[in-house]
This record gives structure tokens, sequence and C-alpha cells, in this order.
């Protein structure tokens, strides 16, 4: 495993968590259905820290990577994702249904598969069990145990199920991307069963470390780390409604490609 994807590796298990802290924490019911988030993560060894603020519109979401990192889209009505590289200025898009129709496809293929050696972290990610789960329900803090993937979270509640809704949808639909663009990205469907289990208690981390250990806890392992931060601001200013803009302007402007070649395009760019 090369040290770059073992970057990305860690990264995606705490890719497009959850909230540091509630702008205008004093809003409850809001029924508020715009709102921003803003992320940021470090994973352990290395001197960057990745950025990005998602905007999630009545069921859409745009997501912005740093300055000019790719900008996703997601359109919940038409069921598609929109990708967009603002230094190549092109585009592609996806079915959104189709997307994770093949991530569930490939996960059933994995699972079934006579060559999947079960000492693998392939093979807890298809469907992962941890085996310790500990909740303290004085300081939210939750702890998520097991022979691969080890998870410390911060938690609150949120009082508005609209922002619930969301925010879940959403997370689960950043995952089954992610698998989509790159399926050994496995942490990825780690991280579904994680918003699985978060949801349902209904609570939201302020901050998460992730320890992720790719051949699992044998002895002398040094797991991958990272860390994440997130921020939640549930009203809109205009910086907010500018930077919006430019990514729609950019959608409406960008040449349209398709996925594959896309995909070639930016993996060329990001060699240069």
């Amino acid at each position: 495993m090369s040290k770059q994807f073992k970057k990305h590796f860690v990264l995606f298990a705490v890719f497009f968590s959850l909230f540091l802290e509630i702008s205008d924490s004093g809003v409850k019911n809001s029924g508020a259905a715009e709102f921003r988030i803003d992320n940021e993560i470090q994973v352990e060894g290395s001197p960057e820290k990745i950025t990005s603020t998602i905007f999630l519109l009545n069921g859409n979401f745009i997501s912005l990577i740093g300055e000019n990192g790719e900008i996703t889209f997601f359109d919940s009505d038409k069921q598609i994702f929109r990708l967009l590289d603002p230094v190549l200025r092109i585009q592609t898009q996806l079915d959104a249904a189709e997307t994770k129709k093949r991530v569930e496809l490939l996960r059933q293929q994995v699972m079934t598969s006579p060559d999947l050696d079960p000492n693998t972290f392939n093979a807890f990610a298809v469907k992962p069990v941890f085996q310790s789960s500990e909740y303290e329900d004085v300081s939210g803090t939750l702890a998520l145990q097991s022979s691969w993937v080890d998870y410390l979270f911060v938690t609150h509640i949120l009082n508005d199920s609209e922002i619930v809704k969301q925010y879940f949808d959403s997370c689960d639909w950043v995952c089954y991307l992610h698998l989509r663009i790159d399926p050994r990205l496995t942490t990825m469907l780690v991280r579904l069963e994680v918003n699985r289990i978060l949801r349902e208690k209904n609570r939201f981390a302020s901050r998460i470390s992730v320890s992720v250990f790719p051949k699992g806890k044998v002895p002398m392992a040094k797991p991958d780390k990272a860390q994440s931060s997130h921020k939640i601001i549930l009203r809109l200013d205009h910086t907010d409604t500018k930077r919006i803009d430019q990514a729609k302007e950019f959608q409406r402007t960008f040449t349209m490609i398709s996925f594959d070649e896309y995909q070639k395009k930016v993996a060329e760019k990001k060699k240069n």
C-alpha cells in the first residue's frame, strides 16, 4: 500500500464527518433546509490539512474541496452526481441510483467470493461488526472498536429533524460516490455502518479520532490515524450565496465528458 493511498485510505474513514459546533445553536426545530458545514481533517504524519465546505440545500448538496479542488453536486430529485474540476474546467456526471447499486453489488460479490480471506480488512469492511461499543451519556463520548478500525466520537444532539435527515442522507451518498470513484476505499463501507449507528442514536460528533489497522491489530501493528473537526452554520450569508452561484455557473459552462475520461484527466493533473 503506497504512502499516498494509505493517506486517502484513512482520510476517507472520516471524510464528510460530523459537526464541530453549532453556530446559532439556540435555534431549535427551525425547519432550516439550507445550511453549511465546514470540515477540517488532519492525517497523522501529513503537514497539510484537508478543508472542505458542504452546502446542504433542500435535500441537494454542493461540496467544495479547498480553493481549487473538485466540486461535487448532488441533485436529489434527478438522482444525479455531477463532478467538476475548476482547474481543468471539465465536468462529468453519474447516476446516483446506479452508483449505489454498483457499490452494493460489489459488496455482495466480495462477501460471496470463495477467494475472500476472512483475515483481511476488506472482509471486515463488507460486513463491519464492532466488538466494543461504549457510550457515555453525560459526556456524549462514543467509542467503537474492532480488530481493524477504532473510532472515538464526542457527540451532541441536534433538535432539528430536517437537518438530521439531510445530513445523514448526504453522508451515505458521499460514501457511495467515493466507492464508485475508487472501489479500493473500503473504509467507506465502514463509514456507512458508522453512519447507521449514529443515525439510530440521533447523535452528531463534534470531533472524531480514527485509527485504521490495514493489516489488523497484529503484534507491533502501527495504525494510520486521523482527526477531524466540523462546524455547522445554520444560516447562509451573502458570501455563501456567491460561492454557490459560482459553482452553478461552472456547471453551466464547463465541458461535459465521460466519467472514465474525467478520471483519467484528473489523475494526470495530480501527477503533474
